[in-house]
């Protein structure tokens, strides 16, 4: 046999399907039940029986939140997932999670049956349901495919185990993403001889992460060794841990304060160093480095000067997924922002002068005075907010930092209210903060369970906007994490309107009879649902909270209560925007 295949028993496709999943690395398949899918109930059971190889399948209740929850353990691990559901209308049950895990780069392979089309009785598999003659679209990979890496269905001239490993040598290589695949019923239960052969994913191997030219290297570590006032601007870099060591060498040396973009997805920097948050706004620095941030800055207002040096780094630079983009740089490198900042530290410490070094150090006195100051302020803020009624968000914000372990994982959905939270996160290993990289609602209550499966030592917390809450199909997600013992803490801030239907219409038209009227119809939703509840029906803890001072208590009972393995949801009421707007006014 070759020995770049391995050989697996298999009385099945189906058999070889699972194999090459947990052969490429998948540990779980979220798995929604489906009438066309059922030979990966049969396939898992088998291999668990027999000790062959297969993920555990883990029953969820809803395909969105299978997919975000698939999400969130693939973004703690760095490993690929994979989320299976019923034909067209499971696919479609994602909903705009299959935007967040395009715009994510999540390496979660989709799998959905088909609608069966043999004639009934002329193989295994045909058809046999009344239901399956309105199963098949014209094209099922259409449904996703502008938010794939690639998608196929698969076909009976097919090695199937070297199919699945294809997909993740496809989906693991940078620039990461999903992958679709379509299993139909008929091809699954194709028999097999009692073995089958194939490559393993990393048989076929995985692109490694590619390194700067040297030269590149040297031209961006001179452009920061002779400024005057650098930064760095970040958003994704972080997903990948060791960039933010290699990150936080190369700032600490050169005194380049460090700046989170507006839609971070990760811990890119230790929140507590005082090289973060302290930097100049993008048009007012002489050097900008760019790692990994789709959208770093508004153009042309807020874009550096045009005397300004930029170098833009990332696996995809240029950011071919996206068709309109304004960005422009001095240098584009397509690289890997750990081995990228490691290689322009090393350049720079070849070329500092004692003027150089004197300079930095007087810089890094100035901006490590600004981190006191911002800090100060902050508490001073929150000081404050402690006094108001209704609870300001900012002080739910400050309460949810107070109570978090170093090691805790925060999953910020807060939207309206992320900019106070991250404002108070006091986050300094890398993997405790993530964040959606897309325009979705409801990503976080199901990238909870995923979370929590992958750290199930580490407490998880959800902080989450009433209205995204409640796009994430909470009930299905509290299901779950109570079901499969992965319990976390939803925080959610109740403020019962959309900022979109709220303060953007105000600012759209400013005169206009909504904002004349003021009641925003169309923009809240007052009263809101008892999420309390929620948690409650599948064996949590739920609290409504409604007074300052019994945040912090609240949200410790809630901790608490996950520990003992149940998940909870602390409900924090506060003003609505439309109070909010008015209270500014």
């Amino acid at each position: 046999m070759n020995k770049r295949w391995v050989e697996c028993p298999a009385e099945e496709w189906s058999d070889a399907i699972v194999a090459a999943m947990k052969l490429g690395g998948i540990d779980y398949l979220f798995f929604v039940s489906g009438s066309e899918i059922g030979y990966f109930q049969e396939a898992i059971t088998k291999a668990e029986m027999r000790g062959w190889q297969a993920p555990k399948l883990l029953t969820m209740v809803h395909e969105g939140v299978a997919l975000n929850a698939a999400m969130g353990y693939t973004m703690v691990t760095g490993k690929p997932t994979a989320a299976a559901v019923h034909v067209d209308v499971g696919l479609l049950n994602f909903g705009a999670g299959i935007h967040t895990a395009w715009r994510g780069n999540y390496p979660v392979m989709m799998i959905s049956g088909t609608g069966p089309r043999a004639f009934p009785g002329s193989m295994p598999g045909a058809r046999d349901n009344y239901v399956q003659w309105v199963q098949e679209p014209r094209d099922q990979g259409e449904i996703l495919r502008q938010y794939t890496k690639m998608d196929h269905r698969l076909e009976h001239q097919d090695n199937p185990g070297l199919m699945i490993s294809r997909m993740l040598q496809v989906a693991m290589s940078e620039p990461k993403g999903p992958v679709y695949m379509a299993l139909p019923r008929e091809t699954a239960l194709l028999p097999m001889p009692g073995t089958t052969q194939f490559p393993t994913r990393d048989q076929l191997g995985v692109a490694r992460p590619s390194a700067p030219d040297a030269t590149d290297a040297k031209r961006v570590a001179k452009w920061l060794v002779e400024a005057n006032n650098p930064c760095i601007y970040t958003a994704q870099s972080g997903r990948n841990p060791e960039s933010v060591d290699e990150l936080v060498r190369l700032a600490e040396l050169l005194a380049v304060p460090v700046m989170d973009t507006r839609h971070s997805q990760s811990l890119n920097f230790p929140t507590t160093h005082s090289l973060y948050g302290t930097g100049p706004a993008p048009k007012d620095a002489d050097v900008v480095v760019v790692f990994e941030a789709t959208v770093p800055w508004i153009p042309p207002s807020q874009s550096p000067s045009p005397d300004a040096a930029v170098a833009w780094i990332d696996p995809d630079p240029v950011q071919s997924r996206f068709k309109t983009m304004e960005f422009q740089a001095d240098l584009w490198l397509a690289a890997d922002p750990a081995k990228t900042a490691r290689a322009i530290h090393d350049a720079a410490t070849t070329m500092l002068s004692k003027s150089d070094m004197s300079r930095i150090s007087d810089r890094r006195e100035r901006l490590e005075r600004r981190k006191r100051e911002l800090v100060e302020t902050a508490e001073e803020k929150a000081k404050k907010a402690a006094q108001r009624t209704p609870v300001d968000p900012r002080w739910v914000s400050y309460q949810i930092q107070q109570m978090l372990e170093p090691e805790a994982l925060l999953l910020d959905d807060a939207l309206s209210n992320s900019q106070s939270l991250r404002e108070y996160n006091r986050r300094s290993l890398p993997g405790t903060y993530y964040r959606r990289n897309s325009s979705t609602g409801g990503w976080g209550v199901g990238a909870a369970v995923g979370a929590k499966l992958a750290k199930p030592d580490c407490d998880v917390v959800h902080a989450t906007g009433d209205g995204f809450f409640m796009f994430g199909s909470p009930l299905e997600a509290l299901w779950a994490a109570s079901y499969h013992k992965a319990p976390f803490l939803s925080v959610v801030y109740v403020n019962r309107s959309y900022s979109t239907g709220t303060r953007a219409v105000r600012g759209t038209y400013p005169k206009g009879a909504a904002a004349g009227r003021g009641d925003y119809l169309g923009g809240v939703f007052d009263p809101p649902p008892n999420f309390a509840k929620l948690a409650e029906s599948v064996d949590g803890y739920g609290e409504v909270v409604s007074e300052a001072d019994q945040v912090g208590p609240a949200l410790k009972r809630g901790l608490e209560a996950t520990r003992k393995g149940h998940p909870a949801v602390v409900a924090v009421w506060l003003p609505t925007m439309v109070e909010e707007m008015k209270m500014a006014d």
